[in-house]
């Protein structure tokens, strides 16, 4: 019966572990978070079938303090971080792939156009710059003339086209009551003695 009872304080023991590693660990994870979820879940298994609660515990404790300690590391240190965590690779800079970096990263121009696609990029020469990120996935930013406009970008342009409407009917408006001062001698000899008074 004991068995049992363990089997869930490490399970529980485990859940809070990886709560506590964080949501990103679990969302998009790099190669170092990879492997301490994957020795959390070797080290849970052993202890399941040996039945050693409290080592388990201190064990699993001690993997995901170091896991945070690195993170906290290459939060500080930049040399930590390219060591241990990485840093993204870029494979496309002004609509052009970076061929080298490529075949560092052993992905071939169909993988990569795949990626594009599945992101609704249909063209290559649309994409500003491109990189493998370190968790594997794929980040971009597009052209100008390939981004969608947004709902902000929408009213900036009906603020700008009414701001130059108003502008053009006020100077035609001017232009108007000039040209009605001119034509009417009758007006303009009324309105300079409305002036006068």
């Amino acid at each position: 019966m004991n068995f049992i009872w363990e089997s869930m304080i490490i399970l529980l023991t485990g859940v809070c572990l990886i709560r506590i590693a964080g949501k990103k660990t679990v969302a998009q994870m790099s190669g170092l978070e990879v492997i301490t979820i994957l020795a959390i879940a070797s080290t849970t298994g052993h202890a399941i079938s040996e039945q050693g609660l409290i080592k388990t515990i201190i064990a699993l404790c001690s993997l995901v303090a170091l896991l945070l300690l690195i993170q906290f590391l290459a939060i500080k240190f930049n040399f930590v971080k390219r060591l241990l965590i990485g840093k993204p690779t870029p494979v496309i800079q002004d609509g052009k792939i970076i061929m080298n970096n490529l075949k560092k990263l052993r992905i071939t121009v169909d993988q990569l156009e795949s990626r594009l696609r599945e992101h609704g990029i249909s063209s290559v020469t649309d994409v500003k710059t491109a990189s493998i990120e370190i968790t594997g996935q794929f980040g971009y930013e597009l052209m100008n003339h390939a981004k969608t406009v947004t709902l902000g970008d929408l009213e900036k342009m009906i603020e700008q086209l009414q701001s130059n409407m108003l502008q053009q009917l006020h100077a035609i408006e001017q232009r108007v009551s000039k040209e009605n001062i001119q034509d009417n001698p009758d007006t303009q000899h009324n309105h300079i003695n409305e002036i006068d008074i």
